[in-house]
């Protein structure tokens, strides 16, 4: 067999059915091996660091890692994964540095996703709304998504309007300011306000300037997306935690049976002599939470099964 008939025979071999479809499965196999192996963080709430050699570098959202990654997690923080091959979301508290793959083992099985939703949630958490935060001074009409439409931001504003009618005050944010008004939530969450010069949680009396960070307790199963109105006695608002222009909520999300602080969030009591009242508001799935700068009214009695728990201060 001469030179040439050797190379028109290995092109023929290249070029067989049977041996595209075999490359084809092999080029699979081996996209499926990396990702198997492979998880995008999807959120990450105080200090938690990744091993890059001989250094740690603070672990950010929307990165890849292994599962011979090595994090360290501070005490009160947490991270949390999306494995896109099975379609689970994980999130790790562990304190102390450990492997990807032993936190995996820690996690309990993880939250189960649907094929799509998965898609959903890596697709939009890299794009360029999801990645913008801020502290909105009004209802940011996101556009509805398949998974996140604007009904379900209403049934959690049903959920609150009822204090209005309860305690038969004027408006629902005058009800959450008055102390006398008893607050009923679905799911079992709390928080304190910690101040940022002692690490100790603040008394119901303030010194005006003071510094403090969120910690929040949830006390359920499950991963609850949260966020804080803040609302003084003459109705001006203002939401704790940053909400995204996407209303992804992926940096607000604390897992099961946890607690964080919200230490990259921090903010001042700036007016003397004020009554300022702080409602957390927890759901199961994400919401935009920025309807609540809106003033809050019901439209009916079906309502999202909601956490809300209420600390009032008074700054001297």
């Amino acid at each position: 067999m001469n030179h040439n008939e050797t190379l028109r025979r290995v092109f023929t071999l290249k070029n067989h059915p049977l041996m595209r479809a075999f490359t084809l499965v092999l080029v699979w196999m081996t996209a499926q091996m990396a990702l198997a192996d492979s998880f995008l963080v999807y959120s990450v709430i105080g200090n938690v660091k990744q091993t890059n050699g001989n250094k740690q570098i603070a672990l950010a959202a929307r990165t890849t890692i292994q599962s011979e990654t090595r994090l360290t997690i501070g005490k009160e923080s947490a991270v949390t994964v999306i494995d896109e091959r099975n379609n689970k979301l994980y999130s790790f508290t562990t304190t102390g540095t450990n492997s990807v793959k032993t936190l995996l083992a820690k996690a309990k099985g993880g939250k189960s996703l649907t094929k799509q939703y998965a898609s959903y949630l890596v697709k939009n958490l890299f794009s360029k709304e999801s990645s913008k935060l801020s502290h909105p001074s009004s209802y940011m009409q996101t556009a509805a998504a398949a998974y996140r439409s604007t009904a379900t931001d209403s049934l959690l504003l049903n959920k609150i309007a009822y204090l209005k009618n309860e305690h038969h005050t004027n408006t629902v944010e005058e009800a959450i300011v008055q102390e006398q008004t008893h607050i009923i939530g679905d799911l079992d969450v709390r928080f304190e306000l910690v101040s940022c010069l002692t690490g100790l949680p603040i008394g119901k009396e303030v010194e005006p300037n003071t510094s403090c960070y969120v910690k929040i307790y949830n006390n359920t199963k499950e991963a609850l997306y949260v966020n804080i109105l803040d609302i003084d006695e003459h109705g001006n608002k203002y939401l704790v935690l940053p909400v995204d222009d996407a209303a992804l909520c992926a940096h607000l999300l604390v897992p099961a049976e946890s607690t964080v602080c919200f230490t990259s969030e921090p903010f001042e009591f700036v007016e003397a002599k004020t009554k300022e009242a702080f409602l957390l508001v927890a759901t199961e799935e994400p919401v935009d939470f920025s309807i609540l700068m809106n003033p809050i009214e019901g439209s009916g009695n079906k309502h999202l099964k909601s956490g809300l728990y209420r600390n009032v201060y008074e700054t001297k």
